[in-house]
């Protein structure tokens, strides 16, 4: 008598969950694909701004303070030059364009920096979680509102 025992059928039990993970997935991305074409208002309509008055030659005559007590103008980037764009993305996030709103390599350094090494705060922003702290008028001094924070930047980037 040749009795052989069979094995458990692990081949059977990870396609299921390879095809659970793909369903997951693929639903996962069709959230991300609605949310980015759904219609939503512009960003510059989020913040107040500031009344500028301006002469008939468009020459500034006035500036007056927005709503939050700051100096605010919308400004099309195809207004600025260029070379202003790039320095203001080498200064403040250089990688902008390769990260979906959050850089976590910048998180772990700053993180790292004022809660192990006890040295002076050092930003881990990238522009899109500023833009989330101005637009949301989040506190984020503290870990629960630097994930905040962070949430808000990848529903940014999302939209």
């Amino acid at each position: 008598m040749n009795a052989v025992a069979q094995a458990p059928r692990v081949p059977g039990r990870w396609r299921r969950w390879v095809r659970r993970s793909l369903v997951v997935v693929a639903v996962l991305l069709a959230c991300a694909v609605a949310i980015r074409l759904w219609p939503h208002r512009p960003l510059s309509q989020d913040l107040p701004q500031s009344v500028a008055v301006h002469d008939r030659n468009g020459a500034l005559l006035r500036l007056a303070l927005a709503d939050d007590e700051r100096y605010r103008l919308w400004l099309p980037l195809s207004d600025i030059a260029p070379t202003s764009i790039e320095a203001v993305l080498l200064h403040e996030d250089a990688w902008f364009r390769r990260h979906p709103g959050i850089n976590p390599a910048s998180i772990v350094r700053a993180a790292w920096s004022t809660y192990a090494r006890g040295h002076p705060r050092i930003g881990g922003s990238t522009i899109t979680m500023q833009l989330a702290r101005l637009r949301w008028r989040l506190r984020t001094h503290t870990p629960g509102g630097k994930l905040q924070q962070m949430l808000r930047a990848v529903q940014l980037e999302l939209c």
